[in-house]
């Protein structure tokens, strides 16, 4: 590795006004040279020239708006608004894609301390970078831009499905195309129209208006509000009421099979709240719908409400006085008029087509993120050296190793490190913060899955708790490596993604652990820390029974758990009830069976 100035290596400009002369909008047979801006929409594209004054192969780097963003440049272009470009004096010395890579990886560049942030040629020009060989640079290039293809293939593919998926709609949903075996009549209609009447009203109705008091994080009754409300899902609350808060406000009960609306943020997102939810309240910020399934399916209207149609959100702007942002009002709702075919399996038959397009989608867009993180745990490894594609004798490997890693010796802290990394990364939430009691009963959990060695973990009065796991084992191994981040709040402390946390993904994919991570996912995502606690607790409480032959009962676990001084006040604590020991007992049971600790 050696270490060069960008000016040591590259010519710098900077880019200048429009040469208007040779100017267009649109790509001619005259006018097909690219010119650049600092906008990061589509990779900063302008418009074209027809003369071009830098050469290709070069880089561009953001000077204004989101500074410092490089991009490469493969044909001659021009530049504008005082983009950056960095023109390579030496084409053996340094290769300007793996550079590209490496800037928007590891370099910092210093930004002007007064006025609006930007880059100058000035700022730049020292920036030191630290490079192999170009022989390593170039095969280090051509497997990322191999991924880099990849991606932007099935980001192509993406964009032409959901196109596809949208001409689909306004044709099906309109009733310009029909559907083999569908002839019968299409009818307009006000909303109301296709409403059930509830409670004698047909529209609404909107949820409760909850002051702060009423609300708590821990146990009782749900509260749903518009940030639960996804097109096509619906998340679970994390907010709960008292049960007698909770029976003042019955009117207000959402149950599985509503209709949702948000009425404010996300102005007409709409869920259908799927039957694995609990009943709750739902917020001022929802209106609930009861549509008549004699005259339409509730899948019918999600689609009509969807982003891709914008069918009735069209109309919920242009009815809005204050703009769509002021919210959805009952009187808005009851100007909505929807247009449908009165035969509701022909409304059937349509949503099934548009929910296997949506399908394939969520598919391709589930194996983009995918790709995307490995691309990124790529550069993690091959932009710093730690994996070398070219050996010793500089002979290339065999691309068939790009993703093999040179891993540190397996031992259980770093493996630890690594899962905690995963946990964070999947647990992380800048509203509800991930602290280390919850990551400490994920991890002792995810090892039961696993059947791993959890002697680690003892009955502290959080526990089951592992002191070597916070302050000699995974814990300080992941903050040292920078795959997580910790903070101190007044709540204690909260673990945060770290810069180099894809480092730590990357071994979680090439050690087979991503789906342990997962499964953590799918079991408790919307655990709450006490119910983990819950849990962890009589699991470990069987363990101990099991290895001393004894019965498996809530009588029994109550009595280890009292026996021991720093685990019996939890027998005190309202979710470790007689009821909820039982519910755990059965919990563990299902998550572990006939698995010994």
């Amino acid at each position: 590795m050696v270490k060069y100035r960008l000016k040591d290596l590259f010519n710098l400009f900077a880019g200048g006004d429009i040469d208007t002369e040779h100017f267009s909008q649109y790509k001619t047979p005259t006018h097909c040279f690219p010119i650049y801006s600092n906008s990061l929409n589509n990779k900063g594209l302008y418009g074209y020239t027809s003369v071009p004054k830098y050469k290709g192969n070069a880089i561009t780097i953001t000077g204004r708006g989101s500074v410092g963003h490089a991009e490469y440049r493969k044909q001659d272009f021009d530049a504008i608004i005082r983009l950056l470009i960095l023109i390579p004096q030496k084409a053996d010395v340094v290769n300007s894609y793996y550079l590209t890579q490496f800037i928007n990886q590891y370099v910092s560049f210093p930004l002007e301390s007064t006025g609006v942030p930007q880059l100058t040629v000035p700022q730049i020009e020292n920036i030191e970078v630290e490079l192999p060989d170009f022989a390593e640079q170039a095969t280090v290039a051509e497997a990322l831009s191999d991924i880099d293809s990849l991606i932007s293939s099935l980001q192509k593919l993406i964009e032409k499905k959901k196109a596809i998926k949208q001409g689909a709609m306004q044709e099906l949903l309109t009733g310009k195309k029909r559907l083999p075996g569908f002839s019968g009549e299409w009818k307009r209609e006000q909303l109301p129209e296709l409403l059930q009447e509830q409670n004698g009203i047909k529209i609404g109705p909107f949820g409760s208006q909850l002051r702060k008091e009423y609300l708590t994080n821990i146990g009782g009754f749900k509260v749903y509000g518009q940030e639960n409300v996804y097109e096509k899902d619906f998340r679970l609350g994390t907010r709960y009421l008292s049960k007698e808060r909770y029976l003042k406000l019955k009117s207000c009960e959402l149950l599985p099979g509503d209709f949702v609306i948000s009425s404010m943020g996300t102005v007409g997102k709409c869920s259908i709240v799927p039957p694995n939810i609990q009943s709750g309240i739902m917020d001022s910020h929802l209106i609930r719908l009861k549509f008549n399934c004699k005259k339409i399916v509730s899948q019918y209207m999600l689609q009509l409400f969807s982003d891709e149609f914008y069918f009735l959100r069209n109309q919920i702007e242009k009815l809005s006085v204050g703009g769509i942002m002021e919210g959805l009002s009952t009187k808005i709702v009851q100007l909505l008029n929807v247009f449908y075919p009165v035969d509701t399996n022909e409304q059937k038959a349509i949503c099934a087509i548009l929910n296997d397009m949506d399908s394939e989608i969520a598919q391709l867009e589930k194996k983009l993120a995918k790709y995307q993180q490995i691309k990124q745990g790529m550069m993690q490894e091959l932009l710093t050296g730690r994996i070398r594609l070219v050996d010793a004798d500089r002979k290339e490997q065999p691309k068939t190793q790009i993703l093999q890693e040179r891993q540190p010796a397996h031992n259980q802290h770093f493996d630890d490190a690594v899962m905690i990394a995963g946990i964070v990364n999947a647990f992380y939430s800048e509203r509800y913060p991930l602290g280390r009691k919850k990551v400490q009963k994920l991890l002792y959990l995810v090892r039961r899955k696993e059947q791993a060695d959890i002697s680690a973990f003892h009955k502290k009065a959080a526990g089951p708790y592992a002191d070597k796991v916070r302050y000699k084992g995974g814990e300080p191994i992941a903050q040292k490596n920078k795959y997580i981040r910790v903070k101190r709040n007044e709540k204690g402390s909260c673990f945060e993604k770290g810069v180099q946390i894809q480092q730590a993904l990357a071994y979680l994919q090439g050690w087979g652990k991503q789906g342990d991570v997962d499964w953590l996912v799918s079991q408790f995502q919307y655990t709450s820390v006490n119910e983990l606690e819950l849990l962890a607790t009589v699991d470990m409480a069987i363990c101990d029974l099991r290895r001393e032959g004894k019965e498996i009962s809530v009588a029994s676990i109550k009595d280890l758990i009292s026996s021991n001084k720093e685990w019996r006040d939890k027998l005190k604590k309202a979710y470790f009830k007689d009821a909820d020991i039982q519910r755990a007992i059965k919990r563990c049971r299902e998550l572990f069976p006939d698995k010994e600790g």
